[in-house]
């Protein structure tokens, strides 16, 4: 017989961001429910989910080049190279 055991909700994996002096943890792709997932699917919810760990005002003095690279480490530690995200 084979069994499969899903919904533990043990502590999220996650990518730590350095901004400054601050520290951020974006939850990775694996640990995001597929309701928070769902939200990637658009350039907005992608936003939205981005600012629910990094604070608005700290990403508006980002480049657009950090910005990309804090994209690209998430996706890359998520396991995900090559997928974009927020295309919709």
């Amino acid at each position: 017989m084979r069994e499969i055991t899903v919904g533990n909700r043990s502590e999220r994996e996650v990518l730590k961001v350095n901004i400054g002096e601050e520290s951020y943890s974006l939850p990775l792709l694996g640990s995001l429910t597929m309701r928070e997932a769902a939200r990637l699917e658009t350039q907005e919810g992608t936003l939205a989910f981005i600012t629910d760990y990094i604070p608005k005002d700290v990403l508006n003095e980002l480049t657009y080049r950090d910005f990309n690279a804090i994209i690209d480490a998430w996706k890359s530690a998520s396991d995900i190279e090559g997928a974009s995200l927020g295309e919709s």
